[in-house]
């Protein structure tokens, strides 16, 4: 049960769902579809739009409007954008010696924001804990756009780094520090070419005993329409320890129906007398059957210290992804988990997310 638990506690949300696997339609900027420059969170009004044109199986570009339809989006988003987000989750954990499942209702927000010419800003407020909402907001952030390609913003938002997955227990985001406690009080400046795009941010953690302040650079680079690679550094520092991230990834979109999503990164820790070096892969392989309804195949694998062979761990995994109609959505996995720790043992976890946007 203790494995359980602690598994779910990696599940929690900190922003709304981002698809990077749209790069195979030729989406190169994030902008295009949300409010925030590195992407996720609240949507554009063209975002929307998409959410019926390319997600969703079924439903037209009115049933992505505001509250499915209720309210007319275009007098709305002339000066306000609206969304949210409602998210729960059945997970389910087994061995050869225990059997455990349980239903989490993790998120509930919404989240305002505006997005003019050469200004903009978004807020999320809310958070569940123990099942009780509470009015905190999670995130928000102001930017000002000197020029078209030049971005800069500050406020409480996700640092850009690697893939901008929703799945937030992956090891290239949940072990690297991207997960559950990503979020950070920083600033950044982005740039938005045609077919670069360079981040460099500074960022620190806030609520925690001895915060990470950090420095990190990301560039991207976008090419035949459907492929996009990068690479990411991060330099962080804390009263008890320093750690250096490096790392590369790419978007591969090999048709419009088949792409790979595929990270490595390096991690180097030191303080107090040690020095420990980690490597983590992320690969997920995906397939279009129809519109709105995405099979893959996933892979991770996680060295937590390379000097010693029984910290891996990998899982490997079936998953789909399936967007019915705009504004819902349904995703889950099942993996299988090994551990050459001693006495470890071979373990399931599988997990559908129940989602529902506006």
């Amino acid at each position: 049960m203790r494995a359980l638990l602690l598994f779910l506690s990696l599940l929690l949300p900190i922003s709304a769902l981002a698809f990077p696997e749209l790069t195979r339609y030729g989406y190169n900027s994030c902008t295009a579809c949300h409010v925030s420059p590195s992407g996720g969170g609240l949507l554009t009004s063209y975002g929307r739009s998409l959410s019926s044109e390319i997600l969703s199986t079924w439903g037209t570009e009115k049933d992505a409007g505001l509250f499915w339809r209720a309210v007319d989006r275009e007098t709305i988003e002339k000066y306000l954008l609206v969304g949210g987000d409602i998210r729960g989750v059945q997970v389910h954990h087994e061995n050869i010696n225990a059997k455990d499942g349980r239903f989490i209702y993790m998120q509930s927000d919404v989240e305002l924001g505006f997005n003019q010419e050469r200004w903009g800003g978004a807020i999320a407020i809310g958070e569940v804990q123990n099942n009780v909402w509470k009015p905190f907001a999670r995130s928000y952030y102001a930017f000002w756009r000197p020029r078209d390609e030049l971005t800069v913003r500050a406020g409480r938002f996700l640092p850009s780094y690697g893939l901008r997955l929703p799945d937030h227990i992956a090891f290239t985001r949940s072990f690297l520090g991207f997960g559950l406690d990503g979020i950070r009080d920083g600033a950044e400046a982005q740039w938005t070419g045609e077919t670069w795009t360079l981040n460099l941010t500074e960022a620190k953690q806030f609520g925690a005993s001895s915060p990470e302040a950090a420095t990190s650079a990301q560039a991207q680079f976008f090419f035949s329409d459907r492929f996009k690679v990068g690479g990411n550094i991060w330099s962080g520092r804390s009263d008890s320890m320093n750690r250096f991230l490096s790392g590369i990834w790419g978007i591969l979109g090999f048709t419009k129906n088949l792409y790979l999503l595929s990270e490595i990164d390096r991690q180097i820790k030191s303080g107090n007398g040690t020095n420990v070096r980690s490597v983590v892969t992320f690969n997920r392989l995906g397939y279009t059957i129809l519109k709105g309804l995405d099979v893959f195949f996933q892979n991770e694998i996680l060295h937590a210290d390379l000097s010693v062979e029984s910290s891996n761990t990998d899982r490997n995994g079936l998953g789909l992804q399936f967007y019915p109609l705009p504004h819902f959505g349904f995703s889950g996995i099942w993996t299988k988990q090994k551990s050459t720790a001693p006495g470890s043992l071979e373990e399931d976890y599988a997990w559908l997310l129940m989602h529902y946007y506006f």
